[in-house]
């Protein structure tokens, strides 16, 4: 009996499962066919079988309702987010791994690739890059949920008669505003390469159910891609229509098992909306990190006016809630959702706000690289010239 037939075949059967996409049997025979006598005993090929029957389940990243071909099994369609992420630590590994720990790699590759149309990819006070360390470990969020919380047991109630306005004057300064509005009216035509940010906002707030067939068709198809390929992922990184990333990213978040922001957590961030911390620590770890992650982003894409990025903020909040918005009078995303209140909307949106002030204060911070760059001064003696 020659070495290397065995449990070195097995490893590579699990390996080719693993990164084609493809069933026990047919990795079996692959590797058959390139060795024969691989994979000798029948222990062995079960081992193939049962890591396919693990692996292949947490590899989908769209759920969906209907059966998956691939796995027979219905249950393994739909997930909710702490399942999704579950998965994800299951199929990445080395610093994906690490880096995607509390955030799912989709929302974060479909977000920076809209940033980097727009040249808004570099920003200043945190790099959002996979690097040696995990960017979400300097989030407000994830800082706060490390320390010690806060005594939930009185929240501080908000519910008045009158509903608060929007948006809230104080969160964006006047003068900003002003250089945003400029930026953006020329932004359309000075832009060299990519596209204009008011081009991304034109993507969010579209109404995909009047899409092109041909589109509609296109972005079914990405996602099966994404599902059944290991590099599906790379797709979205050469995809250059914000229409259809925005339309991917919407697809993850509703296609959901249940909503990220569901009854309860929308009820408790109308209770606390004063007060952005306990709103954060009201809500699990996994949702308030996929929050702060989309407010940072929307921080990120400029030139915007004000109003535009409360109708981003609230689009974001239909697909984060599976409710139908009202934005700028249409019902968005305009499914078989229900309607989100009036009242519920201001004080959540509020709420975003008030933490996207908190985060613009935390981007403000000297950052221990900017110090490590700082050189400090020297005291000069200076001798009598004789």
């Amino acid at each position: 009996m020659k070495s290397g037939l065995g449990r070195t075949g097995v490893l590579i059967a699990c390996y080719l499962v693993y990164s084609l996409r493809i069933r026990a049997n047919d990795a079996i025979r692959l590797v058959r066919k390139k060795r024969p006598k691989s994979i000798q005993t029948s222990g062995q090929i079960l081992c193939v079988q049962q890591f396919e029957h693990y692996i292949l389940p947490q590899t989908f990243v769209f759920s969906s309702k209907e059966p998956v071909k691939l796995t027979k099994d219905p249950k393994t369609c739909e997930f909710t987010l702490k399942q999704y992420l579950h998965r994800q630590r299951a199929t990445l590994h080395g610093m994906d791994e690490r880096v995607f720990r509390e955030l799912p790699k989709i929302v974060y590759c479909v977000c920076e690739r809209l940033l980097k149309l727009c040249g808004c990819q570099d920003s200043a006070g945190l790099d959002y890059r996979v690097a040696n360390k995990a960017f979400y470990k300097c989030f407000i969020s994830y800082k706060l949920k490390q320390g010690k919380p806060p005594d939930l047991t009185t929240p501080e109630e908000r519910l008045q008669a009158e509903v608060p306005t929007l948006p809230m004057v104080e969160w964006r300064d006047p003068v900003e505003e002003d250089v945003e509005r400029n930026l953006e009216s020329v932004s359309r035509y000075t832009g060299s390469s990519g596209i204009a940010a008011v081009q991304v906002y034109d993507a969010f707030i579209s109404d995909r159910q009047s899409l092109a067939e041909d589109k509609v068709k296109y972005i079914k198809q990405l996602q099966n891609e994404i599902n059944q390929r290991r590099d599906g992922m790379g797709m979205i990184d050469e995809e250059e229509d914000p229409i259809v990333l925005t339309a991917l990213l919407f697809e993850w978040l509703e296609g959901l098992k249940h909503p990220v922001l569901d009854k309860e957590d929308l009820s408790n961030i109308v209770c606390r909306s004063t007060n952005v911390q306990t709103c954060i620590m009201a809500l699990q770890m996994e949702d308030i990190m996929l929050v702060e992650y989309l407010l940072r982003f929307v921080v990120r894409l400029r030139p915007l006016v004000a109003h535009k990025k409360v109708d981003i903020l609230k689009r974001l909040l239909a697909s984060l809630a599976h409710h139908n918005a009202n934005i700028n009078g249409k019902m968005l995303p305009n499914k078989t959702f229900p309607k989100l209140r009036d009242g519920t909307c201001s004080h959540v949106v509020n709420f975003m706000l008030r933490m996207v002030m908190e985060i613009n204060q935390d981007i403000a911070k000297p950052s221990r690289f900017d110090s490590d760059v700082i050189v400090p001064p020297r005291k000069l003696k200076l001798k009598a010239w004789t």
